[in-house]
């Protein structure tokens, strides 16, 4: 009996051991920090390769915390630690289904390290008021600490409306200095609107660092509208320059087109936005002029643009008028531009009958001059004889005797060409 308890142990031993190794837990999972936001971090549970569970479970030292549950199998599961539980001094572990249980770690939360105080931010002028084309002049400047090097760079921001802070100069470099100044040149009213600045540093592991921002300063760009000009009479002729009703008491330029300086001033009441200038005494007919106001921002001034150009028309009293040229027909005109083209036609006319005489007498003088020559050169080769008659007295002898003659000088025949012509009993 002793035999058979003994014997019947031993195989209730060998049993439970092939069982054990049959049924072997499987490998462990790993544990790791894969995120951190501001008071969170996220940890990743991660099965070996061939492996995956259903359950996932995350322990702080040996008591379950978490778990994720899965309808298929899955290799890995994610766990978000919040509050204490982010703490370093914990020690969190993992396991997925029946497997063995993985090693521990400890969660890295993120340092927040707080940013260096803002700067200052002023602006001349300081009421911050300009018109376009006005340059305005900030100056940044960072807190003094004996302790800290100098910042790295500062940086200018005008935060728009609708739109995230958007640079409008460049980072200026700054060297062993604590402030910058930034000076920027408006153009209209896109200028306008909340500028701050903000400095950078540089930290232990090389990585540059921004300041909080500065105050923001409020840049207001006054682009006033542009005046009409306009001609009526008024208690006699007048030019009437209109302003914006927004901006009453406002002074008023009367220019003449080209002009730098203005030809009268006038300053509105106090409910009133426009001006009337009488015609200039100088006046001449056709001159085209403009107008300008300005309105008072504090210590400085706000020019409207010009006004669109005005042609005076032809008043009496002021140069020669007639019915004709005060209507809108300027028959003088027409009349002096016709005269004009006409005579331009004339001279035309005349100057190319000349030319054309000219050269017809050129051409005649040159047909003379070649029939000249061509005379010339004929009868250079003609050959001259001298041919001279003799006189010869005839008598008549008796008996048949020989003639004999006495000879006499005569002139050549060439003397007279015509002779036998003139003379025709000689025949």
């Amino acid at each position: 009996m002793p035999f058979c308890g003994f014997f019947l142990t031993a195989l209730i031993i060998l049993k439970l051991y092939f069982c054990a190794a049959e049924y072997s837990a499987p490998p462990a999972p790993t544990l790791i920090q894969t995120a951190t936001g501001g008071s969170s971090v996220e940890l990743l549970c991660q099965a070996p390769g061939g492996y995956g569970g259903l359950v996932f479970k995350l322990y702080k030292m040996r008591q379950l915390i978490d778990k994720v549950e899965r309808s298929t199998e899955q290799q890995r599961a994610h766990f978000i630690l919040r509050g204490k539980d982010t703490e370093k001094k914990n020690l969190y572990c993992c396991q997925y289904d029946s497997s063995m249980i993985s090693s521990y770690m400890q969660p890295e939360p993120k340092v927040s390290v707080s940013p260096p105080p803002s700067p200052n931010l002023m602006v001349e002028p300081s009421s911050g008021q300009v018109s376009p084309g006005e340059t305005l002049s900030f100056h940044c400047q960072a807190p003094p600490d004996s302790q800290k090097q100098p910042p790295e760079a500062f940086l200018l921001l005008r935060t728009a409306k609708g739109s995230p802070g958007s640079m409008v100069a460049p980072a200026q470099l700054v060297s062993q200095s604590h402030d910058a100044r930034f000076s920027v040149k408006t153009v209209g009213r896109e200028d306008g609107g909340e500028y701050v600045c903000l400095y950078q540093l540089k930290s232990a592991n090389t990585e540059q660092v921004n300041s909080t921002a500065s105050q923001p300063v409020q840049i207001t760009v006054i682009e006033l509208p542009v005046p009409t000009l306009s001609w009526s009479r008024h208690n006699g002729e007048v030019l009437e320059c209109v302003g914006s009703p927004s901006y009453p008491q406002g002074f008023f330029y009367l220019f003449r087109v080209g002009a730098l300086s203005p030809e009268a001033t006038h300053q509105a009441s106090l409910i009133q936005h426009k001006a009337r200038f009488p015609v200039p005494t100088r006046y001449e007919h056709g001159a085209q002029y403009q107008c300008q106001y300005s309105v008072s921002l504090g210590n400085s001034n706000a020019y409207s643009k010009m006004s669109s150009p005005v042609t005076i028309p032809c008043i009496t009293g002021y140069h020669s008028c007639t019915s004709a040229s005060t209507g809108n027909t300027d028959l003088p005109l027409i009349v002096g531009s016709v005269s004009a083209g006409v005579l331009f036609l004339m001279v035309v006319v005349i100057l190319g009958f000349a030319v054309h005489r000219h050269i017809k007498n050129m051409s005649e003088r040159r047909r003379q001059r070649d029939q000249e020559k061509f005379w010339q050169h004929v009868h250079a080769r003609d050959h001259i004889i001298d041919l001279t008659l003799q006189r010869v007295d005839i008598e008549s002898e008796a008996n048949g005797q020989m003639l004999r003659g006495r000879p006499s000088l005569s002139e050549p025949i060439y003397d007279y060409p015509m002779a036998t012509f003139k003379n025709p009993s000689l025949c």
